[in-house]
């Protein structure tokens, strides 16, 4: 009876160094995808997924959340975000993207249709949000991504709607243009449980540190702002900070798979 049970125990410890060891997933929280109409800039004119999905492969990310170039209306683009995502399901998820003041008084309904029908998971803006927008964001359980005009106006939003998840782009500051707005995204995450900050375009890297020792890493979030910035690069940032692994895994994707809505992957 013994030698079984030793038998067994040695079969359990062979079959334990012989399997792999599981390594987190890790998601770019932040990358656009597909065609704008006014072709003025790269940002306007196309991003490539082909692009996206080679950065992918070789960084060793797992997926993508994707929405659209920048428009003057995005019920066509989000469509397109929509199809993308259907193509390589086990690639890429999608964000809608909407304009609170071009497309007012009816993004309600367009994002209804886009999460609940599409199969989007998030929403993605540039201009400060309405209660419109917001009140659509709070029934529909999703969070949003925002690129603040002015870090400051998370005071209103989030306290206004603490039950929506905000995820503050670059910092507060896309390359660092402003390094106190990355100071006032990190005062404010502190102050909101329902504020988290994301890290692609921080040029001053001594913010992203400073940002993981105030918050802790339960709030900071790993995007790349691809594919104009590089996805292999951001992702390096984040293994320059040299946390501990279960604290590079909350930052890696922990933590926007705890906010994406249930079963999204």
């Amino acid at each position: 009876m013994a030698l079984a049970a030793n038998r067994r125990e040695f079969l359990t410890t062979l079959a334990t160094m012989a399997a792999p060891a599981q390594r987190p997933l890790v998601i770019d929280a932040h990358c656009h995808a597909g065609l704008g109409q006014a072709m003025s800039a790269p940002w306007t004119t196309r991003a490539d997924i082909q692009v996206t999905l080679r950065n992918m492969a070789e960084a060793g990310i797992d997926r993508t959340i994707i929405f659209p170039i920048n428009n003057t209306e995005y019920e066509k683009p989000n469509r397109e975000i929509a199809e993308i995502c259907a193509r390589y399901p086990d690639k890429f998820i999608g964000f809608a993207k909407h304009d609170p003041q071009t497309e007012a008084g009816r993004i309600a309904a367009m994002l209804g249709r886009e999460v609940k029908e599409m199969g989007l998971k998030g929403l993605k803006l540039h201009r400060l949000p309405t209660r419109e927008v917001l009140d659509a964001v709070a029934e529909l359980g999703i969070p949003v991504l925002y690129h603040p005009e002015k870090v400051g106006n998370l005071h209103m939003i989030a306290s206004e709607y603490p039950q929506v998840p905000f995820i503050v782009a670059h910092l507060g500051s896309f390359a660092s243009q402003n390094w106190m707005e990355h100071l006032e995204a990190i005062s404010i995450a502190r102050r909101y449980p329902n504020v988290y900050l994301e890290t692609s375009g921080v040029v001053y890297f001594k913010y992203l540190e400073l940002a993981v020792k105030e918050l802790g890493p339960g709030k900071i979030i790993f995007g790349s702002d691809g594919p104009e910035l590089d996805s292999r690069v951001e992702l390096y940032k984040i293994k320059l900070l040299k946390l501990p692994p279960a604290d590079e895994a909350m930052v890696l994707g922990g933590n926007i798979r705890r906010l994406l809505p249930k079963n999204t992957i």
